[in-house]
């Protein structure tokens, strides 16, 4: 009988047709002053990235910070407090966050020059974290209600802050991501104790994905409004889905029994997830725009994926390294800081920049990127 891996595609690890060009980097993207850590978030297609520079032990002291292009670092002010987390950037360079204060947590929007905008919350709502920022300047995120029950928020560039409530008769939600025009927003929430994936589009009620199984989750979603999570039917296994723009389900190839996780969908519909082809091993697994599957050429060792871009290029991590899949078959490994010993790819933007950490020879973790020239 043919194993699980044996009827799907394997990317392999060979290089066929036109290879690509070289890459530059890893560029190590440093920290703050006094901070001996940093780890980059996110990355626009300007090449502006996002994320924190960290001090002490841990738990550690973050600091928001940005990097330009050329990667110079910016810190970013944290108005009534010392620490915070920026958490995304648009396609103008505007990024949003929040900031711890000694008592609760404030979302904070940052321009495009840096400055800080303490996002105005309603009467009794407190302890807000900003998540998600459109092109349009729609924020989204989480905060707790007067009776302290956990909810997401969409907050307007006019200022208006709007509760986006639960599904009826439960008591918690979480905005998670936001179209770049600013009219589709994807999250979570409870029904019947179990996480359901959910949305809200042109600023109307939260629904639940379909097909309402037993539980869902569409945890990532690209600036189409196109979101990809699983989902499991009752006494099924969860299966990778794609949801598009209209909120219609579309299922993905899954040939196992076992568990798989999505964690990241492409402005042209490319998918990429970890999951359990052949257990007890761990396979890394892309999805084309059609849904079929294939496994990222691993050596048999394992590998962890995390982003993927408009043409179907995958960064993740290969033997401690961080690697690119191409479509065309390559891996490439991105390369390390001199004298360290790993490196880790998160991100990717659709014209080659793969941003990620690197250890340095004093073994600590910096923010670096690398370019796909």
């Amino acid at each position: 009988m043919l194993s699980l891996v044996a009827a799907v595609v394997v990317i392999t690890g060979a290089v066929t047709g036109t290879a690509q060009a070289t890459t530059v980097g890893p560029v190590d993207l440093g920290t703050l002053p006094g901070d001996d850590e940093s780890t980059v978030l996110a990355v626009n297609e300007a090449g502006e990235m996002i994320g924190l520079s960290l001090f002490g032990p841990t738990p550690k002291r973050s600091h928001p910070v940005r990097w330009s292009a050329d990667g110079q670092i910016m810190a970013l002010p944290t108005p009534g407090g010392t620490e915070g987390q920026v958490r995304d950037i648009n396609s103008h360079g505007v990024s949003v966050g929040y900031v711890l204060t000694a008592t609760t947590a404030v979302p904070v929007r940052w321009d495009a020059a840096g400055q800080a905008t303490a996002l105005q919350l309603p009467p009794g709502y407190h302890n807000a974290t900003g998540w998600a920022i459109s092109d349009t300047g729609v924020v989204v995120g989480n905060w707790l209600t007067p009776d302290n029950q956990y909810h997401g928020f969409r907050w307007d560039p006019d200022g208006v802050a709007t509760d986006l409530g639960t599904l009826p008769g439960e008591t918690w939600s979480m905005a998670e991501g936001i179209s770049a025009d600013g009219t589709i927003i994807v999250g979570s929430a409870v029904r019947s104790a179990a996480n359901q994936a959910v949305r809200w589009v042109n600023g109307g009620p939260i629904t639940e994905l379909a097909p309402l199984g037993a539980s869902s989750g569409a945890s990532r979603m690209n600036e189409d409004g196109v979101a990809a999570g699983t989902m499991r039917q009752v006494g099924g296994t969860p299966i990778p889905a794609k949801w598009d723009r209209d909120g219609v389900v579309h299922p993905m190839e899954w040939p196992s029994p076992h568990s798989v996780w999505v964690y990241g969908v492409s402005s042209t519909g490319y998918v990429v997830g970890t999951g359990y082809l052949n257990p007890p091993r761990r396979s890394a697994v892309i999805w084309d725009p059609a849904g079929d599957v294939a496994i990222l050429a691993d050596d048999g060792l394992g590998a962890d994926v995390e982003a993927v871009n408009a043409q179907g290029t995958a960064a993740g991590t290969f033997r401690s390294q961080a690697t690119v899949w191409f479509q065309n078959g390559e891996r490439r490994q991105l390369g390390k800081l001199p004298g360290g010993t790993r490196s880790q790819a998160y991100r990717i933007s659709d014209n080659g920049r793969v941003v990620g950490v690197a250890g340095t020879a004093a073994g600590k973790s910096h923010a670096v990127y690398w370019t796909l020239d």
